[in-house]
Formats: C-alpha cells, sequence, structure tokens
C-alpha cells in the first residue's frame, strides 16, 4: 500500500489536522481569553459542522470512483468535483448564517461571519487540489502545498491576535489566505468551462451521495452534541470540551488515509489472490502504529494538556481519554470494503442508526453527566455504528475477519482497556 502513496497522503493530512491543534495550542498559551476561545471554537463549529460531511464524503469516494474511467477523463472529472464543492460550500453558508442568526448562543458578529465564509468557500473549493496531486502522483507537490496550508492557517488567526487587534482581523486573515488558495484552484483545474465537461456531475453525485448522507448523519451527531452542549453548559465547560475531544491528529490522519486508499486498493485488486493478506499485513502494521502511543497518550493525557495548553485546560483530559476509545473502531475499516465493492448505500444505514443512537445518548446522558456523558455517548454511538457496518460486510459475502489479525486485535483492545482504568484510578 506504500506504493499508493499512503505515506504521503497521511504524512499531508496530518499537517492538515495538526494545524487545528497548533492554532488551540496558541490560543491557550498566548491569547487565554475563554471569550476569544470560544469565539474561535464556534466559528470552527460552523464551519465543519457545515462542511465536514460532502468533503469528508467526496475525499473517501472520489479515489474509488476516478480510477473507474481512464486518466484522460481525470481531469474533467476533476472540474466537475470542483463545481460540486463549490455548490455545496454556497448551501453551507446559508446554512451557517441562518444558525448564527436563530441560535443565541452564538453570538458572532455578522462581519465576522461574512468574512469566516468567504475563507470557508475557498477552503471547501481548494480540496480538490490534493487528490489532483495524489492521484497524479505529484507527491512532492502535495506536501508543499500542505506545507503552505499549515503555515497559513495557523498565522492567518493567530497573529493579528497576538498583535493585539480584535477578533475580526482574524477573520480578514482567513478570507485572504482562502480567496487565495480559490485563486490557485481555478489556475490548475483550467478557467475554461462549458456544459458537455459537467456531464459527470450526476455519476458523481448517485456514487457520493449515500456517503455524504451517511456522513451527515454518521458524524453529525458529533456536530449536534456541539451545538447542543454550545446552548446547555457554560463557556468554560464548552471549551473544555472542545479542547478535549480534539483527538490527536496522527490517529484520525493514519485511519483515514488508510481507509481512502484500501477503498481504492479494494475497487481494483478485491479478486487478485493474495488481496486479504496484503490488507492483513498493513492493517496490523497500522495497529502497532496506533495502538502503543495511544496506551501512552491515555497515561500521560493529564501532564500533556497541563503542559501543552495550560492549567485551566487539565480538566479536558478526561474527555480526551474516554474518545481515545473509539480507537477501537476506527481501526476496523468495513465501510471501506463496501465502498471498494460499491456497496455505498450500506454506509447510509448504519449512519442513521448511529445519529439516533448518538443523539439520545447526549440528551439522556448530559444533564446528569455534563461533558462526560456527552463523550460517552460519541463513543458508544460510534462503536454501533462500526459493529453495523461489519454485520453489512458479511450480509454482502465480504469476509470482513480476513482483513484482521484479531489476536493481535484482541491484545490491544484489552490493553487499552487497562490504561483507561489506570489514567481513571491514579490521575
Amino acid at each position: 500500500m506504500q506504493s499508493e502513496g499512503l505515506g504521503y497522503l497521511q504524512i499531508y493530512n496530518l499537517m492538515k489536522t495538526a494545524g487545528i491543534v497548533v492554532v488551540s495550542i496558541i490560543f491557550a498559551k498566548l491569547i487565554p481569553n475563554p471569550l476569544i476561545i470560544n469565539n474561535w471554537e464556534t466559528t470552527l463549529l460552523l464551519g465543519t459542522g457545515f462542511t465536514f460531511f460532502y468533503v469528508s464524503g467526496l475525499g473517501y469516494t472520489l479515489i474509488s470512483f476516478i480510477k473507474q474511467y481512464k486518466n484522460e477523463h481525470w481531469p474533467v472529472i476533476f472540474k466537475n468535483t470542483f463545481v460540486l464543492l463549490l455548490i455545496f460550500s454556497c448551501f453551507s453558508i446559508i446554512l451557517i448564517l441562518l444558525t448564527a442568526n436563530y441560535v443565541p448562543s452564538i453570538s458572532l458578529p455578522f462581519s465576522v461571519l461574512i468574512f469566516f465564509c468567504i475563507y470557508i468557500i475557498g477552503n471547501v473549493c481548494s480540496t480538490v487540489v490534493e487528490y489532483i496531486y495524489f492521484l497524479n502522483k505529484s507527491y512532492e507537490k502535495l506536501l508543499a502545498w500542505g506545507v503552505f496550508n499549515f503555515i497559513m492557517f495557523v498565522l492567518a488567526p493567530t497573529v493579528p491576535l497576538i498583535l493585539g487587534y480584535s477578533f475580526i482581523y482574524s477573520m480578514y486573515a482567513l478570507a485572504a489566505f482562502g480567496i487565495f488558495k480559490f485563486g490557485i484552484t481555478l489556475r490548475l483545474i483550467g478557467l475554461s468551462f462549458n456544459y458537455k465537461q459537467l456531464s459527470y456531475l450526476k455519476p458523481l453525485l448517485i456514487f457520493n451521495w449515500p456517503v455524504i448522507i451517511s456522513l451527515l448523519f454518521g458524524t453529525g451527531y458529533i456536530y449536534c452534541a456541539n451545538f447542543i452542549l454550545k446552548t446547555t453548559v457554560s463557556v468554560t465547560d464548552f471549551n473544555l470540551f472542545r479542547y478535549g475531544s480534539r483527538e490527536f491528529p496522527l490517529f484520525i490522519v493514519m485511519a483515514n488515509s488508510f481507509s481512502i486508499v484500501l477503498g481504492g486498493i479494494t475497487a481494483e485488486k478485491f479478486n487478485n489472490l493474495n488481496y486479504w493478506e496484503e490488507i492483513k499485513k498493513y492493517h496490523l502494521r497500522l495497529m502497532h502504529q496506533l495502538f502503543p502511543l495511544a496506551c501512552v497518550l491515555m497515561l500521560s493525557s493529564k501532564y500533556v494538556f497541563q503542559l501543552v495548553y495550560s492549567d485551566s485546560f487539565i480538566p479536558a483530559y478526561t474527555i480526551f481519554n474516554i474518545l481515545m476509545l473509539t480507537i477501537i473502531a476506527r481501526v476496523l475499516f468495513p465501510q471501506s470494503l463496501l465502498m471498494g465493492k460499491g456497496k455505498t448505500r450500506y454506509a447510509f444505514y448504519s449512519a442513521l442508526v448511529e445519529f439516533i443512537i448518538g443523539i439520545a445518548l447526549v440528551f439522556i446522558l448530559t444533564p446528569k453527566y455534563g461533558i462526560t456523558g456527552a463523550a460517552c455517548a460519541l463513543v458508544l454511538a460510534y462503536i454501533t455504528e462500526k459493529i453495523i457496518l461489519i454485520i453489512f460486510c458479511y450480509h454482502q459475502k465480504i469476509s470482513f475477519h480476513k482483513s484482521l489479525n484479531i489476536k493481535w486485535l484482541v491484545v490491544y483492545i484489552l490493553l487499552l482497556i487497562i490504561c483507561f482504568g489506570v489514567s481513571l484510578l491514579f490521575n
């Protein structure tokens, strides 16, 4: 799988995800005003909450979709992907503005929202760039694009505040960054469009909509939980939950990158004789990389939060540890096998169940257990979804167990649970 560019994609996604963490560290260390932090976390919640499902959905399936066509069709497919992202981002802006207007706890000035929305359009539409570089095997350009995005995303919101300017100047900087990314994307895909070139819009939608909708429900309950907490807990608790729920970037990146590439490999090589052995080998390597590090972080998270953020964010380590348990389900990839085989609708069915369970548990557990109860609700819902997807795999005669080294998986799960128990007893 390394030959498929997995390592490069992981490094790129690590930089993209790490940028959010670095910004949160800078805010905690240099701009410790809880209201400013709350404003930043609220804008992030609005931005990701109304874009994640289609950006991630296209990302998960674009490789599987595009490899069904010859290379000469790819540039036109990239243009269609850009247009689709542009249309979706415009709808996202409408939803962001409506939500901010009708949810009293989102007390952001209209000017802040407008400039942030400009950034959202540029940022969303430019995601096609990473897949152009990745699929064309321009890995050095992919990494250079990642470095540029990381640096600019960190500097744009933080430098104006460090220099003593108000929060609106952070939005000015982000908007300028978004416009620049939009221009670079247009230059890369070509400025000319005609009606015939949009012929892939419908196939893209048909192929991707089950995954997009499944992510809307499957991950949407996490964002709904954040909105629920935004209106029910204090500013301090909301900030703690946001910092605690910010998972270690390496876990997300490595798992998501593996999932994306696995979907493409399954689409191309599922019937090869050595398919299952190859998948099992690389999956075992992934577990060896993630679980030991997860155990170390589980035991040291309290001190890491104190060191990286500040004393006021130490209570967030409990949320972090609870959500760390999702790694048990995160290293299972039934969704990738189903997507690679073109069975994308099953992701929707499982996600709908996950959404219902997740929201119900948040409403049940939060009033009594606060942000800790909300974190437990998210873990239980996430694990439930993976179990349902595994059942669908067997229903479609996909032998999911062949992709796993079951003995190592059981050992690592038990070890992680023991470390979680130790962290509760001795921290």
